[in-house]
C-alpha cells in the first residue's frame, strides 16, 4: 500500500513537472491554429441568445433598434454597432463594426491587429484586409474596423432583392 502511494506521488509530480515545461501539451491539436474571429466578443455567427450573454456578462452598454435588428454599443471608448439578421428567428450576427476613437499610427494599428487576429493584412484601396476565423473578412480604414461573413452578408442582399421585386406593383 505504501508502495503504491509512493509510485502515485511520484507520477503527480512527473507530471506537473511536465505541465511546468510545456503548458501547450494539454491544449487540443485542434486549437493550436485558431484565428481570433471576435472584435471586443461579437462574432458573426452568434444567435441573439450568445449576443445578449455577451452583453451581459461584459456589462457592456447597448441600445437596440428593434425595426432593423440593429445593436449599437460603447465599449472601451470605440462605437460597435452589431447587425443581425432580422428575418431568421434565431437573429445570427452577420456583421461587427468598431468605430475606434484613437487607433494610433495606421502602421502600428496594422501590425497590433494582425499580431490579434494571427494573420497576414493585404493593402486595398480603402485600407487593409485579413481573412479570419470561418472565412470571415476584417477591413480596417485607419478609423474603424469591420469583420463580415461574406456568405451571410451576400445571402442577405440577394434575398433583400428578391423581396423588393416581390414587393413592387406589377403592370
Amino acid at each position: 500500500m505504501k508502495l503504491a502511494i509512493v509510485v502515485a506521488g511520484l507520477i503527480i509530480a512527473a507530471a506537473a513537472a511536465l505541465l511546468a515545461i510545456r503548458p501547450d501539451i494539454l491544449k487540443p491539436a485542434s486549437l493550436a491554429h485558431v484565428q481570433k474571429s471576435d472584435i471586443f466578443g461579437f462574432s458573426p455567427g452568434m444567435t441573439a441568445e450568445e449576443t445578449g450573454r455577451l452583453i451581459t456578462q461584459r456589462r457592456y452598454l447597448c441600445r437596440e433598434n428593434r425595426e432593423t435588428f440593429t445593436l449599437e454599443c460603447a465599449v472601451n471608448g470605440a462605437k460597435v454597432t452589431v447587425d443581425t439578421d432580422a428575418v431568421d428567428p434565431r437573429h445570427p450576427v452577420w456583421r461587427v463594426n468598431a468605430e475606434l476613437s484613437n487607433a494610433g499610427p495606421d502602421d502600428a494599428a496594422v501590425k497590433s491587429i494582425s499580431d490579434q487576429f494571427n494573420a497576414q493584412p493585404a493593402k486595398d484601396a480603402q485600407g487593409w484586409q485579413w481573412i479570419v476565423g470561418r472565412a470571415l473578412k476584417l477591413t480596417y480604414d485607419g478609423n474603424a474596423l469591420k469583420l463580415v461573413d461574406e456568405a451571410a452578408e451576400k445571402r442577405l442582399r440577394e434575398e433583400d432583392a428578391k423581396r423588393s421585386k416581390g414587393a413592387a406593383p406589377k403592370s
